[in-house]
């Protein structure tokens, strides 16, 4: 029965994709132990260290279609191992001939941690296709818009002139480095786990770094050494790399939800197929998955930090962190790549509304360019007395409502100053916006060489 709402089956999607949910399926994590089991089996058969028959035997029989799962269960239920129950499975069905060579020479935390690999392995390639196609949606919105004007904000205030390709650009240029840092990341941690008790893979006898090797090709994976059962760097570096992700998930969500907001209106986050998300109040368009994205962004953040805890391990073996890491993970990276699905979703289906950004761009017109005024001014007498002067200008045009440009030719000190000067720019404060155009393009071709080349299954 579904008691987390990542499991829901009826409500289904709203904080986890099926796809990602399968990943951590009980049922798939159990194969995963037993397609350890049955690498390791068949790398100790052909070196030897157990009977061929019976490395075979395993290797037959490590599937949960050949286990005896009510048997499984019922010794869940006085077991108090994580592995062990399944291993007897394993073993009863291999026989009393070959299932005691079942699990030879490693430990638990062996399989669990080379199954948590193959598991973030799948998570991060699935997270990869998604970030690579919100780098696309952002490239795309960025070229397209790249010179539409809005105005700019800082301190929740409208500030000046931009573009709204600028803002994309932004947002384009940060998931590209996620890219990158994902690039590094994933194969670095694609390492088989195989210590044995206390790392010193004692039991495996002299040829264990051979049966390593041999394991970890057979999954896949890469060696490393030592066993890396109290060393969870690269585990804690995958957590804030999740966390990372999110954060800029839930930017790029939050902002869509402020320019969304009916004053302001620039945006819309649209949902075909979908109803209305108000049971009240039918003219709403609540951006609900926008919001979702910040909701589970901050729920990923707040467990990158248990993560980066269970790093403090004591001795060679500390299941309080070991624990505390495997209850965080799966959820950290269904959270972010949730989040990333839906901000894919999102940006598929993005309204852009440029009317309304002009609109709001002419809100305050000739005001939105102080900045031009301030340093026009600056080049004849200083900056420090041309922001007193156009303090006291501003001030004068907000109270009286008359059009700046007529303030500033009758002021004897400034009309001078700016008699000489081309004034479009206070009728029209779209032609202030700097090197927007062209810094959305050498971001755009920054980027593009890494879409050519980095490969598809990232």
């Amino acid at each position: 029965m579904p008691a987390h709402p990542i499991d829901f089956e009826i409500q289904a999607g709203l904080y986890a994709t099926p796809e990602l949910a399968a990943i951590f399926d009980e049922k798939r994590r159990f194969n995963r132990w037993l397609q350890i089991e049955a690498a390791l089996a068949e790398a100790q058969g052909e070196l030897g260290l157990i009977p061929a028959p019976a490395a075979a035997a395993i290797a037959a029989h490590a599937s949960l279609e050949k286990i005896d799962l009510a048997f499984v269960a019922a010794a869940y239920g006085g077991s108090r191992n994580s592995l062990v129950p399944l291993l007897q499975g394993l073993q009863k069905v291999c026989g009393p001939e070959h299932g005691g060579y079942v699990h030879f020479g490693i430990t638990t935390q062996d399989v669990l941690d080379t199954a948590g690999v193959l598991e973030q392995q799948e998570t991060l390639g699935v997270i990869g296709r998604d970030l690579k196609r919100l780098e696309e949606l952002l490239c795309d919105l960025a070229r397209t818009h790249r010179a539409t004007p809005m105005i700019g904000r800082t301190h929740g205030q409208q500030a000046m002139p931009i573009t709204f390709g600028l803002k994309v650009s932004t947002w384009a240029a940060e998931v590209h480095r996620h890219r990158e840092r994902l690039a590094a990341l994933k194969p670095k941690a694609a390492v088989l786990q195989l210590g044995g008790a206390v790392g010193t893979m004692a039991a495996l006898g002299p040829r264990a770094l051979e049966v390593a090797e041999r394991t970890a090709a057979r999954l896949g994976l890469a060696t490393l050494y030592p066993a890396w059962h109290t060393t969870r760097d690269i585990v804690g570096e995958t957590a804030a790399f999740y966390g990372l992700v999110g954060s800029t998930l839930e930017k790029i969500g939050s902002e869509i939800v402020q320019l969304a907001k009916t004053e302001i209106g620039e945006v819309a986050e649209t949902a075909p197929g979908r109803a209305p998300s108000s049971s009240t109040m039918p003219h709403k368009n609540n951006p609900v998955d926008s919001q979702r994205i910040a909701v589970l962004a901050r729920h990923a953040r707040a467990l990158v930090p248990v993560v980066l805890e269970a790093m403090v391990h004591e001795h060679e073996r500390d299941p309080r962190a070991l624990w505390s890491e495997w209850l965080a993970v799966p959820q950290l990276a269904i959270y972010t790549g949730t989040a990333l699905h839906l901000l894919v979703t999102v940006l598929e289906n993005l309204e852009i509304r440029t009317g309304r950004m002009r609109e709001n761009l002419y809100r305050q017109k000739d005001l939105v360019v102080s900045e031009w005024l301030l340093f026009t001014m600056a080049r004849a007498k200083g900056k420090s007395w041309a922001r007193k002067k156009v303090e006291t200008l501003l001030a004068t045009a907000s109270a009286r409502q008359p059009p700046l440009q007529e303030i500033l030719r009758q002021d004897p000190e400034t009309g001078p100053l700016i008699a000489k000067e081309k004034l479009e720019c206070f009728e029209k404060p779209e032609l202030y916006c700097g090197l927007a155009t062209a810094i959305v393009d050498r971001t755009l071709q920054d980027i593009a060489p890494g879409q050519r080349n980095e490969p598809e299954n990232q």
